[in-house]
């Protein structure tokens, strides 16, 4: 287990995830939502999300900062990003994306891919995967909030599912195959998944996303009867996404030159 320190840290992490995955899911629905026929009841505010980044990456730069003695430029950046992300959207009303997915992309150089040798490819893989995540994870928690004149079932929530669907179903592959090459990179063998704490976390992220997909599915044939569950699943992966950030990563052949340093 993290020292107490590690998992207030995580719980600012998550907090932080949140709402930049969140973002990523409204602007998918959003953009679903604006195609023929217009679904106006499907456009949620971006507003939430970005402050939920804000505030979880402003707490996590201080806690770091305090931590470490000095602050993290990668964490700055990114809180950076996040705070002109949530001004445009409170006042501007306009070009809130670029900013805000800066600060998605920005996520993996203060992460355990930073530390890998060499770091581009993990990194690039991270970004990938942090996207895809978002496309589909945060989409998913955006329609668990969303209440459709008639339901998911039939009508317009219906047309949101299958809109929904033809996208989550590409983002789902992207995300299982980048987060395949990701843990492959970590974990040296299989042995390495209960051996080792973070490999444990990782086989409890692995079975929650899992479990989204099946509810995913059940949802989808029967009207998103579940929304509320796979929300709160998403919630939970994120989590345990955060808590990952908290171990170390057990040793493997390419990180073997960073630790013997």
């Amino acid at each position: 287990m993290p020292p107490p320190a590690d998992l207030a840290i995580a719980v600012l992490r998550w907090l932080e995830y949140a709402g930049l995955l969140g973002f990523i899911g409204v602007v998918v629905v959003r953009r679903l939502a604006g195609m023929e026929p217009l679904l106006r009841w499907a456009r949620p505010s971006m507003q939430p999300a970005l402050a939920a980044a804000f505030i979880g990456g402003l707490l996590l730069l201080a806690a770091d900062w305090l931590r470490a003695g000095h602050p993290n430029p990668a964490i700055l950046v990114r809180v950076a990003a996040e705070g002109v992300a949530l001004g445009l959207c409170m006042y501007v009303h306009r070009w809130v994306v670029p900013p805000a997915l800066l600060a998605v992309l920005a996520l993996p150089f203060a992460g355990h891919a930073s530390a890998m040798q060499p770091a581009g490819g993990v990194i690039f893989t991270d970004a990938v995967h942090v996207l895809s995540a978002g496309m589909w994870g945060g989409g998913i928690l955006v329609l668990a909030t969303l209440r459709p004149p008639e339901g998911w079932g039939v009508g317009e929530g219906r047309a949101m599912l299958e809109r929904f669907g033809r996208v989550a179903f590409l983002a789902f592959a992207i995300t299982a195959l980048t987060g395949v090459l990701r843990a492959a990179s970590v974990v040296a063998d299989f042995s390495g998944l209960w051996t080792s704490a973070y490999g444990v976390v990782l086989m409890a992220k692995s079975a929650g996303v899992l479990a989204m997909v099946a509810i995913s599915v059940l949802g989808w044939r029967r009207g998103r009867r579940y929304a509320r569950v796979d929300g709160v699943l998403v919630l939970l992966v994120l989590a345990a996404t955060a808590i990952l950030a908290a171990y170390p990563m057990p040793l493997y052949p390419s990180s073997v030159e960073l630790v013997s340093h």
